[in-house]
């Protein structure tokens, strides 16, 4: 799987990859391993932030729906 890039709702650069059984995950320089792309993501992008904003999703739900996807595709292919 080629690396997933994005950007956290609070705007910092996000890359996610699947290898040989483990999930990375590396933010703002912080690289995380995994057995779950949302463990990875989480442990790279640290805790949630106190202020997020009313109308933005909760920086934890926003990790699971990616995770999610990228868990589905990686094992789709």
């Amino acid at each position: 799987m080629e690396a997933w890039k994005t950007y956290t709702p609070d705007g910092r650069m996000l890359e996610v990859e699947y290898a040989n059984g483990d999930w990375v995950a590396v933010c703002e320089g912080e690289r995380a391993v995994g057995a779950s792309a949302r463990a990875a993501i989480m442990a790279a992008i640290g805790p949630e932030p106190t202020a997020f904003g009313t109308s933005e999703p909760s920086l934890a739900a926003w990790v699971a729906e990616h995770a999610a996807q990228l868990e589905a595709e990686a094992e789709a292919g």
